[in-house]
C-alpha cells in the first residue's frame, strides 16, 4: 500500500479547532491539495505530519501557537494616522478592516478611536492560540496521474484514492472484510 512521502502531491479534508472554540472545515467543499513536507497557509503546522499516512487514515495532531499562526506581539498593536483609513470609514470597535501601510493595505483590528489617530491590532486574528488539526488523506498524485476529479479517481492507474482499495475488493467479489 503506497504511503504519502516528502515531495508528495496530495488531496486531503481538515477539520481545525481553535482554543477559542471556532471550527473550520474543508467537508462540503473540494479536497485541499498540498505538498507533504511544505507547511500550507490554511494548515500551518502540519508540515510532515502526513508522511507514511496510507489514503484513507487520518492524523490529528495539536499545533502550538508559534507553529500555528505565531504568538501575540505587543509591537504590532500601534497608533496609525486617521488618513491611513478612508474619510468616510465609521469605525467600530473591535471590527478588522483594511489600513493603508507602506507597504500597501493590511487587516487590522480598531481597539481606539482618537482625534488624529486609531489604536489597531496588527497581529493575525488566530495569533496566540494553538489549534487541533485532524487531517484525511483522500489522495496521492502518483508521477505522470496527475490528480483527477473525485468521479473518475477510483479507475485511474497511478493515483491512489479513498474508495480504491473498496472498488478493488468489490472487483473481487467481496468486500472490504473479506466477505462476499
Amino acid at each position: 500500500m503506497r504511503t504519502a512521502q516528502v515531495g508528495d502531491r496530495v488531496q486531503v479534508h481538515y477539520v481545525k479547532r481553535l482554543e477559542d472554540g471556532s471550527v473550520a472545515s474543508s467537508q462540503g467543499r473540494p479536497p485541499l491539495e498540498l505538498t507533504v513536507g511544505v507547511d500550507h497557509p490554511r494548515l500551518p503546522g502540519l508540515g510532515l505530519a502526513l508522511v507514511g499516512l496510507a489514503v484513507g487514515q487520518t492524523t490529528t495532531l495539536q499545533v502550538p501557537p508559534e507553529q500555528a499562526y505565531g504568538l501575540r506581539d505587543p509591537d504590532r498593536v500601534c497608533q496609525l494616522d486617521r488618513r491611513r483609513f478612508p474619510s468616510e470609514h465609521a469605525f467600530v470597535l473591535g471590527e478588522w478592516t483594511q489600513a493603508q501601510s507602506h507597504g500597501g493595505k493590511r487587516r487590522v483590528r480598531i481597539l481606539e478611536v482618537r482625534e488624529d489617530v486609531v489604536i489597531v491590532d496588527g497581529n493575525h486574528r488566530r495569533a496566540g492560540q494553538a489549534l487541533q488539526l485532524t487531517v484525511t488523506l483522500l489522495a496521492i498524485e502518483d508521477g505522470e496521474a496527475g490528480m483527477v476529479s473525485r468521479a473518475v479517481q477510483d479507475n485511474r492507474p497511478g493515483l491512489h484514492t479513498l474508495g480504491q482499495e473498496h472498488a478493488q475488493s468489490k472487483d473481487r467479489g467481496r468486500d472490504e472484510d473479506g466477505e462476499g
